[in-house]
């Protein structure tokens, strides 16, 4: 069952539950609202409070969430950058935009318990939930500078059930989709999902005259096992695959981008695909002990190649990456003590050649693979000193081994002069151990008989690990590294709300001073490369509320504001301190509804509006103040369901790339479409 923040925090000190949650009731069901979470299989008694949203598959349906980037623009002080809809890189409080140019995570991405690239959420399907956790994050498994952002997939039901939908909407796009539940006896039940997905796309290329140079298809399946063993142990096995294949004329002059018009004479290529499996076990054998364990690996292959148009040039790669790991968590609590730890550890691999071809001109070709290994141990210990208050120390010490291998560098040209230079690197390696301490004061008055409250105060230290530019055409800047960068962060919350779950407010204060930050950039030499930023900062807050006078009725709202900017830095002989970090409004709010107007028909509305900012990588173009309004009317019957959705109604234009020629990647135009389902 979800349970509003207020709820989750006031049940620090209950007895342990568990973390996959019930589907929801249209009646008790709460859009976009704060939730104090875990991204373990359940949820420990010294539970960390943090700044999150809550998303639930039926959120994601109700507002037609596809991507992570769909997800980003309804969450307080989230954004992203993409080249295409479903490679998305998210920001979090002004802090990300950077982490597709080399090998550090600020915003790790989980699909049950494992990490993977962002375009794994580039194609959502069978999702029981999203949870996403704003700020640094020093005990949930994996390092987490900025935040993170948890997906799980549906359990499988105890019982025999299937369902099967069907989707038609703009832009010529299908998408089918089938699940079933199978019991196998009283402890083991098996999922299956599967299903895909064409469309057109948004785009009208005049020069080829085609309508279809920014469509796709794709195709996705998931298995999952859930056994209950003898002793009470959960065990949770899934494997998962997609492969998304399509064009990518999407730069185009901001003139034409806005208008999804292109005059590429090719369409590009962007193929995506995954394979994931996840291993997690969860047993409670008392209140003083739990243990949650998680092991498993994705292998990704993503093909990216331009239009010739976008840089005058045929340019691009494919990059496989393979990653593997897991974590042992162990948590309980004794007398008026709550602890938490474990550790994790994970070994990735990255493949990162890189193409321009500029014939007769200018050719270069470069070819890197970067390696990553992080082993973390991570504790906390709550001491609830006085009746309403808690102390919470935590401490993570986080060791990050990275290195170059096999990089090369060809460059060379006919005209007008005739020219060749090649280089290549011996493998390069730099490593690093930090320890990051936290400290929490939580506050949980009990002597209120109608309201719940909870306020916390934290600071954390926050560490992004050194590494390479993959992407180097030079030795001299592909040999040296680039720093870690740090963070001290304090956080302020407050929640209150009634315990009928009419109403709750929830607000949230941060500031982060950032040193050495990780920041994309262009060299002197015209190399992409991630320089740092001496000194930066992050400062703003979140809000949120959710009101529900009547039974049938309720409104949920959230508003972001975030003051992201470079203290100090100046590179390539340019002066940037003062200035803004880009792909981060300095505000967004939003409010959203949903109205059964009778028994089984319901009305989901919401309106979003996020301010001005600039263009990644880019900061000369920027993006005006827009509105984003979707709707949806769904009728139910026992076995059937039929719903129509509007998404972007107001068909606001908005850029979501912008590179250095002036061409830009504009959001996908307004979407209408219908979706009919069964159930048996």
């Amino acid at each position: 069952m979800i349970t509003d923040s207020v709820e989750a925090a006031s049940s620090i000190q209950a007895e342990t539950t568990s973390a996959y949650k019930e589907k929801p009731t249209t009646e008790n069901k709460a859009l976009l609202r704060p939730k104090d979470i875990t991204v373990t299989a359940k949820r420990p008694i010294s539970t960390q409070a943090s700044s999150s949203t809550h998303i639930s598959a039926e959120d994601m349906q109700a507002y037609r969430m596809q991507t992570v980037s769909d997800i980003a623009e309804r969450v307080p002080n989230l954004s992203f950058t993409s080249m295409t809809p479903s490679n998305p890189v998210v920001t979090v409080r002004g802090m990300g935009s950077s982490e597709d140019h080399g090998s550090s995570s600020y915003t790790p991405i989980l699909i049950d318990g494992v990490s993977v690239p962002s375009f794994a959420l580039g194609q959502i399907f069978d999702l029981s939930d999203v949870d996403v956790m704003r700020g640094a994050q020093l005990t949930e498994g994996i390092n987490a500078f900025a935040g993170l952002i948890s997906a799980h997939s549906h359990d499988p039901g105890d019982k025999l059930s299937a369902t099967a939908s069907f989707e038609y909407g703009t832009g010529n796009r299908k998408r089918g989709s089938f699940t079933a539940d199978i019991p196998v006896n009283d402890s083991t039940s098996i999922r299956l999902a599967f299903g895909g997905e064409t469309a057109d796309g948004y785009i009208h290329n005049k020069a080829l005259d085609k309508h279809n140079t920014g469509g796709w298809h794709s195709w996705w399946g998931r298995l999952k096992i859930l056994h209950t063993d003898s002793s009470g142990g959960e065990w949770r096995i899934s494997l998962h695959h997609m492969i998304n294949h399509g064009g990518n004329d999407y730069f185009e002059m901001p003139e034409n981008a806005k208008k999804h018009i292109s005059y590429s004479t090719d369409q590009g290529k962007n193929d995506t695909e995954y394979l994931l499996g996840s291993l997690q076990y969860h047993r409670s054998f008392s209140e003083h002990l739990n243990i949650d364990a998680m092991f498993g690996g994705v292998g990704t292959k993503w093909k990216y190649w331009n239009p010739r148009s976008v840089f005058n040039a045929v340019s691009g790669n494919s990059a496989p990456t393979q990653q593997i790991g897991g974590s042992l968590m162990l948590s309980g609590t004794f007398g008026k003590l709550d602890w938490k730890g474990g550790v994790y550890g994970q070994r990735a691999l990255r493949s990162s050649p890189y193409d321009f071809d500029m014939s007769p001109y200018y050719i270069s070709h470069t070819t890197a693979d970067l390696g990553t290994t992080e082993i973390a141990f991570m504790g906390e210990l709550g001491w609830h000193f006085a009746q309403n208050w808690k102390l919470v120390p935590s401490i993570r010490v986080e060791h990050v081994d990275s290195s170059l291998k096999n990089w090369t560098s060809s460059i060379s040209g006919d005209v007008p002069t005739a020219f060749s230079m090649y280089q290549s690197l011996p493998d390069q390696t730099i490593s690093k151990t930090v320890p990051l301490p936290g400290v929490k004061l939580e506050y949980s008055p009990k002597n209120f008989s109608s309201l719940r409250q909870f306020m916390w105060l934290s600071y954390t230290r926050s560490f992004l690990a050194p590494g390479y530019n993959p992407f180097s055409n030079y030795a001299e800047t592909a040999s040296v590294p680039y720093s870690s960068s740090y963070g001290n962060n304090i956080e302020l919350g407050y929640r209150v709300g009634d315990k009928k779950n009419i109403w709750s407010i929830e607000v949230v204060g941060f500031s982060n001073f950032l040193s050495n930050l990780q920041v994309a950039a262009t060299s002197k030499l015209g190399e992409t490369v991630v320089a740092t930023a001496k000194k930066a900062h992050s400062r703003g807050m979140e809000a949120t509320i959710h009101w529900r006078p009547i039974h049938n009725f309720q409104l949920n709202g959230f508003v972001g504001l975030t003051y992201a900017a470079y203290d100090r830095f100046i590179y390539g002989g340019k002066d940037y301190s003062g200035e803004l970090m880009d792909s981060t409004p300095i505000s967004n709010f939003g409010f959203s509804g949903a109205w059964t107007v009778i028994k089984d028909l319901t009305v989901n509305a919401s309106i979003i509006r996020r301010g001005r900012s600039t263009l990644h990588p880019s900061s000369n173009v920027e993006n005006d103040p827009y509105l984003l309004m979707d709707a949806q009317i769904e009728k139910r019957w026992k076995h059937w369901s039929i719903a129509i959705y509007g998404h972007n109604l107001t068909d606001s234009g908005y850029y979501t790339r912008g590179v250095p020629s002036g061409r830009v990647v504009a959001a996908n135009p307004r979407q209408i479409g219908l979706r009919a389902g069964v159930s048996f």
